[in-house]
């Protein structure tokens, strides 16, 4: 008879090496032992194990459950506190408003300004035009009145204290000459009147009369500056008034 033959015995060591190639470190340094054994059937409360391994022979061929990341590993965080990149993008945000703001400010402000001048300019151009069509054509001659008298006239208006201001301030501006025009405003007469027809609230022959001329100045001068001599100092520091 042939002899008996014992039962081969299991071959473990495929299984050993197979459970140790799977172990591969992950994130958190979880290793996949647990995984393992459960593939490879084992049953934790028995010592029959599904391949012919006891539980304590296949803890000793997996080896820890847990493998530690190498240090040089690179952690990432989908929680990490980003409030600070938060921060920084709304700071700049609100820094690039305010200079659009700022910008849009002073483009409105040079607007405003050309506006303004452009209505003063506006404003003398039809003042000259009305000043030369008031007295171009006129041939109403200019009253025969003396200068000395015409001064005179003028002095007992302001007053000795205030005289010398007025006349230094009209000699300047016409030449105590009541048909003296500026060519450049078009403004008219002894007080330099801007337009001319200014003065006819002080008599109907402004064009003609030097003492209805006077009469307009020195209001005007006393309405606008208080006194003649307030009047020539700001003449002088401007060079009109």
């Amino acid at each position: 008879m042939g002899r008996h033959q014992a039962a081969p015995t299991p071959h473990r060591l495929p299984l050993a090496r197979w459970a140790r190639a799977s172990l591969r470190p992950v994130a958190g340094g979880v290793a996949l032992g647990a995984a393992v054994m459960a593939f490879a059937q084992i049953d934790p409360d028995t010592s029959s194990p599904a391949f012919g391994v006891s539980s304590t022979e296949a803890a000793d061929l997996v080896g820890p459950t847990t493998v530690s990341a190498p240090a040089e590993a690179t952690w990432t965080s989908t929680d990490a506190d980003t409030t600070w990149l938060t921060d920084a993008i709304a700071a700049e945000a609100a820094e690039r408003a305010r200079v659009a703001a700022e910008a849009e400010d002073a483009r409105l402000a040079a607007e405003a300004e050309a506006a303004r001048l452009a209505q003063v300019e506006a404003e003398h151009a039809a003042a000259r035009r009305a000043a030369r069509s008031m007295t171009r054509g006129t041939s109403a001659p200019v009253a025969s009145v003396p200068v000395g008298e015409v001064k005179q006239y003028a002095a007992g208006l302001v007053g000795a204290d205030q005289w010398g201001c007025l006349d230094a301030l009209w000699q300047r501006e016409s030449g105590w000459d009541p048909s003296a025009t500026n060519r450049s405003s078009g403004a008219f007469g002894i007080p330099q009147s801007l337009p001319g027809a200014k003065m006819a609230s002080a008599g109907a022959d402004w064009r003609t009369n030097p003492l209805t001329q006077v009469r307009w100045g020195v209001s005007y001068i006393e309405g606008r500056y208080g006194s003649p001599c307030a009047a020539w100092q700001h003449s002088q520091s401007t060079g009109w008034y």
